[in-house]
């Protein structure tokens, strides 16, 4: 299953709007800032398969017109639906969808913050339930929408694969179980259908009542179930199981290996389906394997938390699911997920199969630089905002995650510390640490106007802020797992001096103009201060005129302040009403200034920056050299 084209008239803000999906990954990844439609297009994409999916039993209707066009084993399909009129392949007015390949499965994964995409499902599942005569659930369910409550389910069910399936060796990996016990607990209880009614009581708990009258399929496996009692504990523990009319639960411990036994040469989703039964009927309460874990503990798969739920998600669904062809949906899973979580989300998807991979086609709406830097696109579809209309383009990952990471995205110091620790990884030369992302980019620029051509010995990183720059040029592991390797800390000639006097060491240059730089004791790390212009108004503000001396934590040097003077740039400067003086400041986007401004200006002005890159260069390049 691959999704190729999608057009959407009108849901929404997403009006006119076309989306190709080009190359052939399982994977796209879509970012940009709140409002500008990631979730709308997952919305309409519910919307559009759950009318196919409904419109041969009661003629559904959808409230926007659309075309889509997928690939499921080799074939392509195009549909279009305007003014209410089915189209299919070119033969218009079509009355049914008929035989015409659909994905066999929706899955869609909501993290609590979208309540649209959760009541949609919700909404099919309520009509799912309605289709059901009495507890008969004959069928399985075409949108599976799985949000957090799933986690034990889905971790079961991946339990009791093989030993050798993928999709088990990888989530003990992962997850760092090194035995599985032979006991499945499993508490049941009242369903939805049997809340309230007299007719489904238990007497007897016999043939006749028992398990609330289910039937079907999910009967029959409870039947099985029962089959497959446990053994008694070793220790002669007493075990409370069977019925419990006081609380009206059954408590059921289920022999795992008669149950590996019974799932034997079937298919990967049969034991999630089977388990997603009694959960769709609001049977399942709680269900749980003991667990022997690596650190030597003992546990059950309900002391796993989200964020390492998470790490195992997509691989789990994906290898589950392999033998059916499904799109699957991600809804900013990594929402609520701590950084160093996220990083790790989206290395499961390296970990596929290629069987899972052809099968399922995963999109995945991101808020996150640190998801997005695990990503092995090199461009990443990004949602924009232009004039009326939501466009998406491919935009190169470098410039989304500095995207990101800058405000247009909450990008948090956690955040910061990953991606560091990534260039630290993917890189071996030296690397000059700016204090923020609109710095990185300036100063990108600035390079390629001052050397066209001219390959940059260095990397540039941006750190979090001027604190977080001070401690990690001063932190000892830096240099302790890096020893041959030469860094830099640029910070602005204000507030930030003090961090940067806060590094103890050789001062190699004393003069302002030329970058103030210290080299720290025992480190080949140095710290330097944004030069300072050797005339007019922004000098004042770093200069004592009267005595030529800088006003150390009270300058007020920016890295925007460089371009102060040029005539084109009036707008972007005024004078600080919160401070005596006169003393100017920036009035912007600063990132915006440095994306979209910055790189229009003549290579004269960047000259400022000169006294960087040659105090720089002169460390660094003799190391390139003897390279």
């Amino acid at each position: 299953m691959r999704l190729k084209k999608v057009y959407i008239s009108d849901y929404k803000n997403l009006k006119g709007f076309e989306l190709d999906f080009n190359g052939d990954s399982s994977l796209d990844v879509f970012v940009g800032k709140n409002g500008t439609g990631k979730s709308n297009l997952f919305e309409a994409l519910i919307e559009i398969f759950r009318h196919l999916d409904e419109f041969d039993s009661n003629g559904e209707m959808i409230d926007f017109d659309y075309r889509i066009t997928y690939e499921i084993d080799e074939k392509i399909t195009s549909i279009e639906w305007e003014n209410g009129k089915l189209k299919i392949n070119n033969t218009r007015n079509r009355k049914t969808v008929g035989k015409t390949p659909l994905p066999d499965n929706i899955l869609v994964y909501y993290s609590g913050h979208n309540d649209t995409v959760r009541d949609l499902i919700g909404k099919y599942q309520a009509a799912f339930r309605g289709r059901i005569k009495g507890a008969d659930l004959s069928d399985n369910r075409y949108f599976i929408g799985i949000g957090p409550e799933y986690k034990q389910l889905l971790l079961v069910a991946s339990l009791l694969k093989p030993a050798d399936s993928p999709c088990r060796r990888f989530v003990c990996e992962k997850l760092g179980i090194v035995e599985i016990g032979n006991e499945l607990r499993i508490v049941l209880k009242r369903p939805y259908y049997a809340r309230r009614k007299t007719e489904f009581e238990i007497e007897n708990n016999d043939e006749a009542d028992r398990f609330w009258k289910a039937a079907g399929v999910t009967r029959e496996f409870l039947n099985t179930l029962l089959e497959m009692p446990a053994p008694d504990p070793d220790d002669e523990r007493v075990r409370t199981e069977g019925y419990l009319s006081r609380s009206d639960r059954y408590i059921l411990y289920i022999d795992v290996p008669k149950l590996l036994e019974f799932f034997e040469g079937s298919e990967s989703h049969e034991v999630f389906d089977r388990l997603d039964n009694l959960h769709v009927l609001d049977m399942l309460e709680d269900i749980s394997i003991p667990l022997k874990l690596t650190t030597g503990h003992d546990a059950n798969t309900s002391f796993f938390s989200d964020g390492q739920f998470q790490s195992v998600y997509i691989f789990a669904v994906t290898e589950l699911f392999k033998e059916r062809h499904c799109l699957t949906l991600l809804d900013e899973p990594d929402s609520f997920l701590h950084p160093e979580w996220q990083h790790e989300f989206l290395s499961q998807i390296f970990e596929i199969s290629d069987t899972a991979a052809q099968t399922n086609h995963t999109l995945l709406s991101s808020h996150s630089a640190s998801t997005i830097s695990s990503s092995e696109d090199d461009l990443i579809s990004l949602f924009e905002i232009d004039g009326n209309s939501i466009q998406v383009r491919k935009t190169p990952k470098g410039e989304v995650i500095s995207s990101l990471s800058a405000g247009l995205i909450t990008f948090s110091e956690r955040e910061a510390r990953l991606q560091i620790q990534r260039v630290l990884s993917d890189t071996n030369g030296p690397i000059l640490f700016t204090e923020g992302v609109s710095d990185e980019v300036i100063l990108d620029t600035a390079w390629k106007k001052l050397y066209p051509g001219e390959t940059m010995p260095f990397e540039i990183q941006s750190a979090f802020c001027c604190g977080f720059l001070g401690s990690l040029l001063q932190r000892g592991d830096l240099h302790d797992k890096h020893p041959q390797r030469k860094f830099f800390g640029l910070f602005d000639f204000d507030d930030a001096y003090n961090e940067w006097n806060g590094c103890n060491g050789d001062v190699l240059e004393s003069d302002p103009e030329k970058c103030l730089a210290r080299k720290l004791k025992n480190k080949e790390t140095y710290a330097l201060l944004l030069p300072v212009p050797s005339a007019g108004a922004i000098r004042d503000q770093v200069i004592n005129q009267a005595n030529g001396e800088h006003f150390k934590s009270n300058s007020r040097l920016s890295m925007e302040l460089m371009f102060h003077g040029i005539p084109a740039l009036t707008d972007y400067y005024e004078i600080d009403p919160t401070r005596p003086g006169n003393v100017i400041r920036f009035l912007g986007d600063k990132v915006r200034f440095a994306k979209t401004v910055v790189p229009s200006l003549d290579a004269a002005h960047f000259d400022v920056f000169l006294p960087i890159f040659d105090f720089v260069k002169s460390i660094c390049v003799p190391q390139q050299t003897a390279t």
